[in-house]
């Protein structure tokens, strides 16, 4: 990957945030559309609607932090950079301008007609600005991350393998919620379960679709049965995450507790070195207790 900031391939990827940012969205292949068409130079032209003006008008690329990709436009990267390899080259604006047109995403494609625009013919010139004969085959395209992942949508619960999610079911039904009575034990429980989908989606022989849809649609579930419980345990104000334990209230340190760590800087690994230790330590002393309360598990 070209990981110059000064890069033109690093500034259109820039832009594209920026762009997606400025309407509060992730970047898109379509974001990187509009970042193309504003960079000048052939790839501008070729971008130019047939009645002169830019693909999407005057794009707004002022935010000062740009927002973050989406799963489609990490797909994107992933083939240009492949290409650039390929080839032989550093990744640039010419790689990116040929992925995305052969990426072909609905979205992406459908501004191109509205504007007027022949994604065939946008191709013809992708590849004369890129150097290569008008007749090479289609860029090939990474798999996607696994659905429930970044900004993927988890398969619906239709979808998920029967056996695995009654089995889930099942322990949804037995939860040890008065076993839950801290933050930490909310972690064990989430560390748990986490632990259950995987060993299951395991058994079961899932693809990682199935197996990262299962998990995000079992936590999210103990998680609204945790707040039922234990309202106190989650924070309502943030449920948006990926991962209910990411979702957990946390506290603030004590100032006068920050200024001490940079006197004792030099044991900071100590300190998450015991640290992983003892939540293990809690994970298994969890699992130990709540053994009785999953008594009867479907092991499918």
């Amino acid at each position: 990957m070209n990981s110059d900031p000064d890069s033109a391939y690093h500034q259109v990827l820039v832009r594209a945030f920026r762009i997606a940012s400025a309407t509060g969205e992730r970047a898109r292949p379509v974001h990187l559309l509009a970042a193309l068409g504003a960079t000048g130079g052939p790839i501008s032209e070729a971008l130019t609607s047939p009645d002169g003006g830019p693909l999407f008008g005057d794009v707004d690329d002022s935010a000062s932090r740009g927002g973050g990709s989406s799963y489609l436009l990490a797909q994107t990267q992933q083939a240009a950079q492949q290409l650039a390899s390929d080839r032989g080259e550093t990744p640039g604006p010419e790689h990116l301008f040929l992925a995305v047109l052969d990426q072909a995403e609905p979205e992406a494609m459908a501004s191109l007609h509205r504007a007027g625009l022949e994604p065939g013919s946008l191709r013809v010139a992708a590849l004369r600005i890129l150097g290569a004969p008008i007749d090479i085959p289609p860029v090939p395209m990474p798999a996607h991350t696994p659905a429930g992942t970044m900004d993927r949508p988890a398969l619906r619960v239709d979808e998920l393998d029967p056996a695995a999610w009654d089995a889930l079911s099942w322990r949804q039904e037995h939860l040890p919620l008065r076993r839950v009575r801290s933050r930490g034990r909310y972690h064990a429980l989430c560390h748990l379960e986490s632990r259950a989908c995987s060993l299951i989606a395991t058994r079961r022989g899932l693809d990682d679709d199935q197996r990262c849809s299962l998990s995000r649609h079992h936590l999210d579930r103990v998680e609204q049965l945790v707040a039922q419980a234990h309202p106190e345990l989650i924070d309502q104000r943030s449920t948006q995450t990926s991962f209910p334990i990411a979702r957990m209230v946390t506290t603030q340190a004590h100032p006068w507790r920050r200024r001490r760590r940079r006197w004792l800087g030099f044991t900071v690994g100590w300190g998450t070195w015991f640290s992983n230790r003892w939540v293990e330590m809690r994970d298994r002393w969890f699992r130990v207790v709540t053994i009785v309360d999953y008594r009867g598990a479907p092991q499918p």
